[in-house]
């Protein structure tokens, strides 16, 4: 079992205090496998098993837990007469009919109980737990591989550049593990097997869809047009080219339903110059880009979409807020927030060219702040920063926790 020591020593501060720990995230992303480390470590400290109480909800020994009272009977009977502080930890708990009751009410006797929760849903807390629990849980996401774990995973790429060109094809599912070896004809069909599964299980049945086949549309839709500003008006307006009739409503309820399920993330856009959020041009990156192929196929020549896709999943891991970004009539790729503080990012698949140059600076150097600015390249060698603004490599970029 490879450890992912990044999340570890995110959410150890925080084991043992009076705070719902909830780890989020793509299903197959390692969540489960996660909590049995957190789990590990507890042992290793001197956590008593019979202390500890797992449940997974995808498993058949549980199958019994449907519903809130279920759950609390199940801890209850496991730990009767047993003294001293319960680490519960409940796996995929969306699946439990109004989960958050019992879990508010462990919050509320935080010397007997120490919770950690997951769920595949990015909005099981926007509800009644959020009220209920304001300021007594913290949200751990967890996301695929990242380069870096990627190189940890699989150390036969010894390798720079065939790390990378296997993780751009087959992204970041650490699953991919079991795998004798990474190619087209093991990786797609295991990655169609699990994508299939997400959308049946945290789309289809959970928002009632009927309509499958027009979900599959949006859905590859949506992967076709990763990096690109996308609205439901223009989804609507494609698919009536294509003689698929569908409502600007119906389009909203798939795609949020593609989010919530965390396929998909939706990056807001920020004007630098008015200092605020818009509800315009907001644009849609893959959660996992080996999911993405195994729907509709890996194409060399969408590599600068795949560039930018990979950096914003990175920036997603190491900052606390990812919004893409203008300044007057010009982009910047991305502004990334760390305890409020920007870092200004532009992607591009090389500076071999001085009107390159000048288009990938310009709205950086439009930006009347201090704070860092860099530009991210596909190019193998480059010089040095230009005018205050570093440019790097996009494996280093990625290779190097930022």
């Amino acid at each position: 079992m490879i450890i992912r020591q990044e999340y570890l020593d995110r959410i150890q501060p925080f084991i043992g205090k009076p705070v719902i720990k909830a780890v989020t995230g793509l299903r197959r992303v390692g969540k489960s496998v996660f909590i049995r480390q957190i789990i590990n470590q507890l042992k290793q400290n001197g956590i008593a098993e019979k202390n500890i109480v797992y449940v997974d909800i995808e498993s058949l020994e549980f199958d019994f837990i449907r519903t809130y009272q279920d759950l609390n009977r199940y801890v209850l009977e496991q730990t009767a007469g047993i003294e001293g502080k319960i680490y519960v930890f409940i796996d995929e708990i969306q699946d439990i009919s109004e989960w958050e009751r019992t879990v508010a009410s462990w919050s509320g006797q935080p010397d007997r109980y120490d919770v950690t929760i997951t769920g595949s849903n990015s909005t099981m807390f926007s509800g009644q737990l959020s009220t209920k629990l304001t300021g007594r849980y913290i949200e751990f996401p967890i996301y695929p591989l990242s380069l870096r774990e990627f190189r940890d995973f699989f150390p036969e790429f010894s390798d720079n550049e065939k790390l990378f060109d296997n993780y751009l094809r087959y992204g970041g599912l650490p699953g991919l593990r079991i795998l004798d070896e990474l190619r087209d004809e093991t990786v797609l069909p295991f990655l169609r097997s699990i994508h299939d599964t997400i959308v049946l299980k945290d789309i289809v049945a959970r928002r009632n869809i009927r309509n499958t086949s027009l979900l599959a549309d949006i859905c590859r839709f949506t992967y076709d047009n990763i990096s690109k500003p996308l609205t439901a008006s223009s989804i609507s307006a494609y698919l009536k080219n294509q003689k698929i009739s569908v409502t600007v409503p119906s389009v909203i309820n798939y795609l949020t339903g593609l989010v919530d399920s965390q396929l998909f993330y939706k990056a807001y856009r920020f004007d630098l110059k008015g200092k605020r959020q818009l509800e315009i041009n907001n644009k849609y990156y893959a959660a996992d880009l080996g999911l993405r192929h195994s729907q509709i196929g890996y194409r060399s020549s969408d590599i600068s979409y795949l560039m930018e896709n990979l950096v914003y999943l990175e920036l997603l891991r190491c900052f606390d807020q990812v919004y893409t970004g203008e300044i007057g009539k010009w982009e910047v790729d991305f502004v990334a927030l760390k305890n409020a503080k920007p870092h200004y990012f532009q992607v591009t698949m090389n500076l071999a060219e001085p009107a390159v140059i000048e288009r990938e600076t310009r709205s950086l150097l439009a930006i009347q702040d201090n704070f860092p600015k860099t530009i991210i390249t596909y190019d193998k060698i480059h010089g040095d920063g230009i005018a205050g603004i570093e440019v790097v490599n996009l494996i280093d970029f990625l290779l190097e926790a930022y």
